[in-house]
């Protein structure tokens, strides 16, 4: 990369060139996916530049030109059965510092990863330059379709991933795999230098944000992913240079082999090649598979190749109302066969959820009809073991019209502690309930226990939202004395948003514990509110469209 393209309007607020425009652009995509995805969207802080360089400037002075980074709060978020995986949440603008280090890094670390390996690749600068990273949805494609050659050929594949595979990833790590290929990165040696000064930011923060002071990426992130491909890329080449067929999407790794005693020494050698890096596969997600294995098993490994999925796309494609709505069915099934299969967390699923919600957004299905009610109990009925899909299952709820009997059915699960376990289930939950605007004597009872009880769980600021949402805003003001600047940076955010309709006395309270992340948050985020609530729905598609509209990334 030229080092005149490198500084052409880009800023030099840290120690590295930042375009601060592009970095919100590709921040406010990855953020679309948050695990605790903020009520407003952040849109009050994605479309204000000016605040976003005032407060990174004055923490800059505050570190006497060091960015220190906050304090990250650890939470729980369900995976698939009965595991438990970690949220590592950090303020935005930690957020907005750590995609900046990846969108400058990228370009030049890029280049040098296998073409083997799928997932998080940067797409070059196009007429689409809000996306940082290429399709997934046509990586994954790419992924199945080149793999999946291994069975037309008589050939064995071997299926694996990688245990914990961000939670492994060491901070000393990170600063090898970046500062060891400095030396083959095409760049002038000032360029260099702003690279070494984003890596040392970089490994600096993850000391700070990691699960430990050693070691774990923040999740659900797209740094995150980038930075993993950069650490995994000596033993991608290793690999390839052993002579396996080998290729990799995000932390699934599948080797075409001559034969299954052939896999097996693959196996072998991976293992070797990721002890290397700290890591290691998922034994209990390990498959050799022959064109004999049966087709079943065959299949849970490419949901891609999925018929249906094939014919809604095609059915997508065509952009006619008529043909768009007879996909419906095949919509319906795949969701009612997701769920009762407990594939609530496959790619199937998840591109189910996204073609339905748009329909009803476009006003193409009706929300209130005998197949919407069906779809509400069943998803009703798979909310205790099914955990990990709570966000899509809200996402579901909230586009469709519920009745007093469903909203039962939430109140009697948010009531009960051996049930309503899960923070993040039930952050989403009270974030549905504010969307509704459903109020009971029942549920506000039971959120203003859960303040008391639990005043640090990952619901609380969901809460804050319900109330507000829902007109208690008695409960709230009476809040206003215990607000705290060490609260974690969501809840502050979330109460400041929940008390912008009390009276200026009752919010003086809170003006000596602002600092300048939080000072001005009401007034910023007022005209992004949704009907005078702290809420944003989706944008509704454009029929003419609808296709191309639907994000890549999911």
């Amino acid at each position: 990369m030229l080092e005149e393209e490198l500084l052409q309007g880009r800023d030099s607020v840290l120690s590295f060139p930042i375009n601060f425009s592009s970095v919100l652009t590709h921040l406010r995509q990855d953020m679309k996916d948050d695990w605790f995805f903020d009520a407003i969207n952040y849109e009050d802080l994605l479309s204000d530049r000016k605040h976003l360089e005032g407060v990174i400037t004055s923490l800059l002075e505050e570190g006497n030109g060091r960015y220190l980074g906050s304090k990250r709060t650890l939470f729980d978020i369900p995976k698939k059965g009965y595991g438990i995986r970690y949220s590592l949440e950090t303020d935005f603008y930690d957020r907005f510092v750590y995609q900046a280090i990846c969108s400058f890094l990228i370009p030049y670390y890029d280049p040098l990863l296998s073409n083997r390996v799928f997932g998080h690749r940067h797409r070059k600068k196009s007429k689409r330059d809000r996306y940082l990273f290429k399709s997934r949805i046509d990586l994954w494609s790419t992924f199945e379709g080149v793999t999946l050659t291994a069975f037309k050929a008589e050939k064995t594949l071997l299926a694996t991933d990688l245990i914990n595979y961000f939670e492994n990833i060491t901070v000393s790590s990170v600063r090898e795999a970046f500062e060891r290929k400095i030396s083959y990165i095409k760049a002038s040696g000032r360029e260099k230098l702003y690279i070494r000064n984003a890596i040392a930011t970089l490994c600096d923060l993850l000391a700070h944000w990691s699960y430990s002071d050693r070691h774990g990426l923040p999740q659900n992130r797209d740094a995150s992913s980038f930075i993993a491909n950069v650490v995994l890329s000596d033993v991608d080449r290793r690999m390839v240079a052993k002579g396996y067929d080998y290729f990799r999407y995000v932390d699934d790794i599948r080797i075409i082999c001559e034969s299954p005693q052939h896999a097996r020494k693959a196996i072998t050698d991976l293992i070797s090649e990721l002890r290397t890096v700290g890591m290691n596969i998922n034994s209990a997600k390990t498959e050799i598979l022959t064109s004999s294995t049966d087709t079943e098993i065959i299949n849970s490994f490419f949901p891609g190749h999925d018929d249906r999925v094939s014919a809604i796309n095609q059915m997508w494609r065509s952009k006619s109302r008529r043909i768009i709505i007879r996909s419906i069915p095949y919509i319906y099934q795949i969701l009612e066969d997701c769920i009762e299969k407990k594939e609530t967390q496959s790619r199937q699923f998840r591109f189910a959820v996204n073609r339905f919600t748009t329909l009803i957004e476009s006003k193409l299905f009706d929300a209130s009809s005998q197949m919407a009610h069906e779809l509400i109990e069943l998803v009703l009925t798979k909310l205790d073991e099914q955990a990990a899909s709570s966000d899509q299952f809200c996402r579901l709820l909230a586009s469709l019209e519920l009745q007093d009997e469903h909203f039962e059915i939430l109140e009697n699960h948010l009531k009960n502690d051996e049930i309503s376990i899960h923070g993040w289930q039930n952050y989403n939950l009270w974030l549905l309930l504010a969307r509704k605007k459903k109020r009971t004597d029942e549920l506000v009872s039971i959120a203003k226990d859960k303040i008391t009880r639990r005043p640090d769980a990952a619901e609380i600021p969901a809460i804050f939202i319900y109330l507000c949402c829902i007109g208690a805003q008695e409960e709230l003001t009476a809040l206003t004395e215990t607000y705290s600047a060490d609260w974690p940076y969501i809840k502050r955010r979330y109460f400041l948003l929940s008390v912008s309709n009390a009276t200026e006395d009752d919010r003086r309270p809170l003006i000596s514990k602002l600092c300048y992340k939080t000072k001005g948050t009401i007034n910023r985020a007022l005209p992004y509110y949704q009907d005078g609530l702290p809420l944003r729905d989706r944008d509704v598609p454009n029929m003419l469209d609808i296709y191309e509209q639907l994000d890549p990334y999911e």
